[in-house]
């Protein structure tokens, strides 16, 4: 099904976008990279994709077959959150409501994305139409799931504690949990290069917590 979903289904879509000669633009994912880089570095468009999960790989053969469109923008994201549905804000807020303690993952790096932000890149893709191809696409600036869960906590003005645990021991404690990678950076150099420059991670998380609280 995710194979259908997240790949096949593409190839459909390109051959309707080049039928009408219409722009696809596709959503896709950090989980297209093993995630194995030094977390001094940050992945950019180009580097070599290497998908070790099944969703990574759907969503590759995804970015393949959205590529055969030929007018098309493939804008990568990571760790999304936003207003309706679940996400990791919202359950981490949940938790906390009956929970003196959260042990979250600290050695998993990337940029918490707020919906909201995808929106406006997406919008001045649209507006700018720039040349054609893959486009790195979250909030600015990097953290880890631990940091950003205390930043949660901070925010909503929340008084449980965030105890940090690795990737290893988060494992042994819930062992039907996905592994994730532990490099989910993703460089935002290429994105401005043609003037688009997303809000920092921190400030995007504020504004949803305004609506979401509320």
């Amino acid at each position: 099904m995710a194979n259908r979903v997240n790949g096949i289904a593409l190839e459909n879509i390109a051959d309707s976008a080049k039928e009408v000669d219409a722009t696809l633009i596709h959503i896709s994912t950090d989980y297209v990279f093993d995630g194995k880089l030094d977390v001094e570095k940050a992945y950019t468009e180009d580097m070599e994709k290497d998908p070790v999960t099944a969703y990574g790989k759907t969503k590759l053969l995804g970015e393949k077959n959205a590529a055969k469109a030929e007018k098309y923008y493939i804008l990568r994201t990571a760790w999304l959150y936003g207003l309706g549905g679940k996400n990791f804000v919202k359950t981490m807020l949940a938790l906390s409501e009956n929970h003196d303690t959260l042990s979250v993952v600290c050695d998993q790096h990337g940029s918490p994305t707020s919906t909201t932000t995808l929106c406006e890149i997406i919008e001045k893709i649209m507006e700018k139409e720039p040349e054609y191809g893959v486009y790195h696409s979250t909030n600015e600036g990097f953290t880890t799931w631990y940091d950003f869960t205390v930043k949660i906590m901070e925010l909503a003005g929340k008084t449980t504690k965030v105890n940090p645990v690795t990737s290893e021991e988060y494992k042994k404690m819930n062992p039907a949990s996905s592994d994730r990678p532990k490099n989910s950076q993703l460089s935002k150099e290429k994105l401005h290069s043609i003037g688009i420059y997303p809000m920092k991670w921190e400030d995007a998380l504020k504004d949803y917590l305004k609506e979401e609280i509320k």
